[in-house]
């Protein structure tokens, strides 16, 4: 290492107490979080530093990952998290010799400190409401004793398999999800109209306000958009749960925009990845991004006093 006679030279490309290979594995995982193939990993690290890698040494380095997830997919979690965001984002995975769409199901949860953080990431074979029973069990298994609010799409299903694993949780459907699969069966010339009636059901002080808001809806549109009066209607009360609660808490539980923005920022690392070789390929890559991107994720939410005074008071018999 090239030395001066005051000691103030800090070599660059390896750095001081590393080796040429830590160094060199440090950056390949680096590469693979921003969605760099292996062929073009090896063809940096080698115009780069002059070292040859070949496709399978680049495997076995990301493999290394592996042990490191596994660990962080059955770390002990918190025994209460009074509000959990689900959702799935998906990847084309080579199977069997052809390219399938499967899901990487997500669950994001604050604790009663008002810590976000994500308690766990698994690819399925497709978004089921089984699946999510599946993942809400493994959560269970590793300290949740308690979700007072799960907010998710409206996804077949869904109600029982949340029952099934945690029967006292309110579950909740995002507004906005319901608002688009309401538009995708409507004329463009009567979207600007049925907007505003919906808007009246979700903007409204209290349930009583919100029913006689749906009842104006329902009187306008049943007989030419029965499809989307009927969905209000069956879903009514996971629409409206969170009308039950003040303003603080609603803003955070009628959407599920927080997780779709962690799913979003994913997909900026992962995008470069037009299909992965298998569900490891997948789930190293987007283990990657989500330690790349944790800051934005795992923190305090803002405001989090208030919120959880108004949750003591609603879940206080529930709250240690």
């Amino acid at each position: 290492m090239p030395r001066d006679r005051a000691g103030t030279f800090e070599p660059v490309i390896i750095p001081k107490h590393k080796t040429m290979s830590q160094e060199i594995e440090q950056i390949m995982l680096s590469l693979y979080a921003k969605g760099m193939s292996n062929a073009d990993i090896i063809d940096f690290i080698e115009s780069t530093y002059g070292v040859a890698y070949s496709t399978s040494e680049v495997s076995v380095i990301t493999n290394s990952l592996l042990e490191d997830i596994k660990s962080w997919q059955n770390r002990p979690l918190d025994d209460i998290y009074p509000i959990i965001w689900i959702d799935a984002i998906h990847y084309k995975i080579r199977q069997d010799g052809t390219v399938r769409s499967k899901a990487a199901m997500i669950i994001l949860g604050v604790n009663l400190e008002g810590q976000q953080d994500i308690l766990s990431i698994h690819i399925m074979e497709t978004e089921s409401a089984s699946g999510w029973m599946e993942m809400l069990t493994d959560i269970k298994s590793r300290g949740v004793k308690d979700i007072f609010i799960l907010c998710s799409d409206n996804l077949a299903g869904l109600d029982k398999a949340i029952e099934a694993v945690y029967p006292k949780s309110i579950r909740q459907i995002c507004i906005v999800h319901q608002i688009r699969n309401s538009l995708k069966i409507v004329s463009y010339k009567d979207r600007k109209a049925i907007i505003k009636d919906i808007k009246a059901i979700y903007k409204a002080d209290n349930i009583k306000m919100a029913e006689q808001a749906l009842q104006e809806f329902s009187d306008r549109w049943s007989k030419k958009y029965k499809k989307a009066v009927d969905s209000w209607k069956d879903n009514w009360d996971n629409l409206t749960a969170f009308l039950n609660f003040l303003h603080e808490i609603r803003k955070i539980i009628y959407t599920t925009n927080i997780i779709e923005s962690f799913n979003a920022s994913l997909r900026k690392y992962t995008k470069n990845k037009k299909s992965f070789p298998n569900d490891n390929a997948a789930l190293k890559s987007i283990y990657l991004a989500a330690m790349a991107i944790r800051k934005k994720w795992e923190k305090s939410r803002f405001g989090w006093a208030q919120i959880y005074n108004q949750l003591h008071i609603h879940f206080q018999n529930r709250i240690s």
